[in-house]
């Protein structure tokens, strides 16, 4: 399996070596002119000596603990200036040409501190600074296309890299949010800010750790995902902006939206609203943040348990949803965040599949075909209050409400067969069904800093309430069998269904430091309570009296489950050296459990105790760690009873379960290079489960099946993931890099069938490579390619092993023409050769946009757009998991043809006087005293 990999990994490999790089380079050692220590942290900044502006950073560094620094691969024969600056410090500039292989060294720079009674007008342009954990980067300092958005402003920043999905990493890790001045801005999809806000918009790009739910910094550094703060132009902070766009295509498709957004000082209004057919659903926001359409690619290739699905999106889909955004501040201590969210679906499917069921020497075939419709209106209202008194104090009440109701039909027919007997049974099934559910929810933060050593403590509260969640169905069952071991049979069925729950948890938490810079002991402890409600009332029709009145007991149910919990949670953190720590933390839980089942049945009591440890070595840019957690059954899965649904389905509970064990170890190494501009992770696990919980199966050659839950010990799985990424070359005109990432895991399994036992070990390997190009902005590219292998082996069982081998490869392209025309394309391949007979294996996918920017300073648009120009795309998905191989075809979108208009508005709000005065010219900065 692994032979398939070889040849593409070695020629990404070559061209990692292969490319040629200028090898000039600058060192030097700064320090203190007052005390002659070195200076850790300075930013050293390599720029074109004639860009005013700074519009094109080639490289820049960062001095280490000895002030040392090394800015590598800075071009030959162009005249550069390093400018160097630190907070508290006069900058300084030096102005140099280099020779190819040269290494300057600058010697050893004394920076000045700055005078108390000192004014620096600074004329040099800094375009990144960094202040201890927050680099900020001048966005005038990276120049960007007249009409680009914040996300072509990130893809100039060095170490931000932005995927074809928006996906935004920086140095390596991932992008949770982006806030706006410090705000958040739909925090559900960060890429709402980034593919709809402005660039010009923007003065300055703050890039931190997300520590907002980490106060005491008890996740490893190189875990940590950061936060990116766009912070808007003064002269913008009273402004109006947005866009609105309409499209409509061929086969009735059409699509509308827009984008409204209102800043005044400390309040932020924003407010968006879209509909259209072209299955975009939920708060993607897809044909927002794609310029009004088009780009419908949804080819990318994904995997679940040991299945793959690629194809472009199931069903066919109708869309509706609107928005509101509320930020304010009420003085520099108090926020307030509001937002509410609707969305109405409405989405059709039709669904053919094909399942293989090997039970010895039979194997049976069934296929079948589905039509379902469903219908979802979605109400959101959440918040957050947040209080800083201080800088050691913080509050933060975060409020969530969500109202739901839906409805779905669904039409299926199937027919099975096997090498013995053919047929076996044909079945007619339909339901019809209706749902609706509220619930509320809500947290409480407090934290308090005790000193600057990193004591504090703190309080949580979670509340979660779900008053009700009601599902009423009818279902009809018709099966015509054609053995004698199963008769044919006829159901019509009400379901009524209630679920109810509530929980909430308390917790405290203390943290001191006992040894100074070494260690630091915390605690916390808390209490958890739940109280979940599960009531089925199924009734049969009644041909006497044309109702469904007859109550059925055996497919009814009425399930209550009561809990407590206890925990405390000693830990410690020792710091070996500054980049050298060891966390632990042992985790004491009591679990006191009342399950009621009803029907006359005991109720079951149960008590548990729990020793969970976790511990984290942390080297530098490599974490170790080892975790252990415990869960109890499900209630449903501990019942004392059998349910029949049917004569072919049955399952019985088992009172006697026992919670499942989890023990996960874990590596993982981080690091980026700024010199470089290399960026490289690689992480590996191992977990290993005790007292798994699986259904046991009994199945015979008519297809009647009954199950029953049991524990069994010996699942484990292996995976490790390496991803690396370089950065060729970044010039003015030319910006290249490469990518790639490798993927191997190994994952043991049980089953057991027919008192049977089976083990299945499935091993996966995927390679995925990618090429990003830009070219003075005028050409885009950014092609990719991905091979996987599974390979499935079975002992224990007369299974044939099974091999799945799949490519996917493809492109994303942007040219830029004269006239201010813009073609972008998205072209996605699949194959998938293992498909049942009668399944397309393969699929080209051609989506193009042809735009026209016009109207002053571009802000109107029209653009034809063309989805799956070649009219292939599908939606194919095979699974493999124990006696069964099922492959799946759903009916999606193809071809059509859109024509839309967009426009963008900006306008500024502020009195003329009130704008910034313009930056002065020059290259050095001006000081003055007085």
């Amino acid at each position: 399996m692994y032979k398939q990999l070889l040849l593409p990994a070695l020629l990404v490999l070559l061209a990692f070596m292969g490319m040629a790089q200028n090898r000039a380079e600058i060192k030097g050692k700064i320090i203190d002119s007052a005390d002659k220590k070195p200076v850790e942290i300075v930013t050293v900044a390599v720029l074109h000596a004639k860009d005013t502006t700074a519009a094109a950073l080639i490289a820049y560094a960062q001095t280490d603990k000895d002030g040392l620094f090394n800015v590598r691969n800075l071009p030959s024969a162009v005249p550069l200036k390093a400018v160097i600056s630190f907070v508290g410090f006069r900058p300084y500039v030096k102005f140099f040409t280099l020779i190819k292989g040269q290494t300057l060294n600058m010697g050893t720079i004394e920076m000045a501190p700055k005078l108390l009674n000192e004014v620096t007008i600074t004329a040099e342009r800094m375009p990144i600074t960094i202040r201890k954990d927050t680099i900020e980067f001048d966005a005038g300092a990276f120049k960007t296309k007249p009409n680009a958005v914040a996300e072509d402003l990130l893809k100039k920043l060095p170490g931000v890299e932005v995927d074809n999905s928006g996906k935004i990493t920086v140095m390596g890790k991932d992008v949770s949010k982006i806030l706006v001045d410090g705000k958040e801005f739909f925090s559900s999809d960060l890429r709402i800010a980034s593919k709809n806000l402005d660039a010009d918009l923007i003065s300055k790009v703050q890039v931190y750790d997300d520590r907002e739910n980490d106060p005491n910094h008890l996740i490893p550094d190189n875990e940590v995902n950061k936060i990116i703060n766009l912070k808007f132009k003064k002269a913008l902070k009273k402004s109006l902006f947005g866009k609105m766009y309409a499209g409509a295509g061929t086969q009735d498709h059409y699509q509308t939206g827009g984008l409204f957004n209102m800043f005044k000082d400390t309040l932020q209004v924003s407010a968006l609203g879209y509909t259209n057919n072209l299955n975009s659903t939920g708060f993607d926001f897809n044909d927002l943040y794609t310029n009004g359409g088009g780009n419908r690619d949804g080819g990318a290739f994904s995997r679940s348990g040991i299945g793959f699905n690629f194809g472009g999106g199931n069903g066919r889909q109708t869309a509706t949803s609107t928005g509101i955004n509320i930020n304010t501040d009420y003085g520099k201590k108090f926020k307030v965040n509001l937002s509410y969210l609707y969305r109405h679906t409405n989405s059709a499917y039709n669904t053919i599949t094909n399942q293989q069921q090997f039970l010895k020497d039979t194997t049976v075939i069934t296929g079948s075909a589905s039509d379902r419709m469903t219908l979802s209106d979605n109400h959101l209202i959440s918040g957050s209050l947040t209080w800083k008194p201080d800088d050691a104090t913080q509050l933060r009440y975060t409020p969530n409400a969500t109202i739901a109701s839906g409805s779905s039909s669904n039409a299926n027919g199937s027919n099975s067969y096997s090498n013995f007997v053919n047929p076996i049974n044909n079945s007619l099934n339909s339901s019809n069904s209706s749902n609706s559910s509220a619930s509320f929810s809500q947290s409480l933060n407090y934290n308090h800093q005790l000193d600057k050593k990193g004591s504090s403590w703190g309080i949580d509260h979670n509340l979660n309430i779900n008053p009700g969640y009601k599902n009423n169905s009818y279902d009809n069952q018709n099966l015509t069998s054609y053995v004698g071991a199963l008769p044919s049979y006829l159901l019509k069925r009400f379901a009524d269904n209630l679920s109810k729950s509530s929980s909430g948890t308390v917790s405290a938490n203390y943290r001191k430091q006992v040894i100074e810079k070494k260690l630091n002991i915390d605690v916390s402890g808390g209490v958890d309570y739940n109280n979940s409600l599960d009531k089925a009332s199924t009734y049969d029709y009644n041909p006497i009296t044309g109702e469904y009145d007859s109550f059925v007991l055996m497919l009814s149910s009425d399930l209550n489950r009561i809990s407590w919990k206890e925990t405390i949670n000693p830990g410690f953190t020792y710091n070996i050296s500054q980049k050298t720590s060891i966390v632990g933390h042992l985790s004491t839980q009591w679990q006191q459990v009342t399950n009621i089942f009803q029907r006359g049945y005991n109720d079951i009591k149960q008590q548990f105790f729990f020793l969970t440890p976790n511990v984290s070595l942390r080297l530098n840019h490599i974490s170790i760690g080892y975790s252990r957690n415990a869960n109890i059954p499900n209630i449903g899965d501990m019942i004392p009873y059998s349910i029949v649904y049917s004569p072919q389905s049955s399952v019985t509970g088992n009172p006697d379960l026992k919670p499942a064990v989890s023990n996960r170890f874990t590596v993982s190494y981080n690091n980026y290079n700024y010199q470089k501009g290399l960026s490289f992770n690689l992480s590996g696990s191992y977990n290993f489960d005790e007292n798994s919980i699986f259904r046991q199966r009994t199945i015979n050659s008519q297809l009647v099946e009954t199950s029953m839950p049991i524990n069994r010990d010996g699942r484990y799985g292996l995976s490790t993931y390496a991803y690396l990424s370089k950065q060729v070359k970044k010039t003015k005109e030319l910006q290249l890099s490469i990518s790639a990432n490798v993927n191997l895991s190994q994952n043991h399994d049980f089953f057991v069938i027919n008192r049977q036992d089976g083990f299945q070990n499935s091993y996966r390997a995927s390679f995925s490579p990618r090429v990003s190009l830009n070219y003075k902005d005028i050409v885009q590219f950014d092609p990719y390619y991905s091979i996987s292998q599974v390979y499935t082996r079975y002992t224990g069982v007369a299974y044939n092993a099974q091999s799945n081998l799949t490519h996917s490869g493809g492109a994303h392209f942007m040219l830029y023409f004269p006239a201010k025309f813009n073609l972008e394309g998205n072209y996605t391949y699949q194959f998938n050769p293992q498909v049942a007979p009668g399944y397309q294996k393969s699929s080209n996918l051609l989506n193009l946009n042809l735009a026209h920017q016009f109207l002053a300073k571009d802000h109107g648009e029209i653009k034809l757009s063309c989805y799956d120009i070649l009219n292939q795309n599908i939606s194919n998905y095979r699974y493999v998991g124990a006696n069964t191989i099922t492959d799946t075809q759903s009916q999606i979108i193809k071809r059509y043809f859109m024509l839309t208009f967009q426009y963008r508005f900006n306008k500024s709000t502020v009195k003329g006087d009130e704008k910034p005065a313009p930056r002065p010219s020059g290259s050095m900065p001006i000081i003055i005293r007085y």
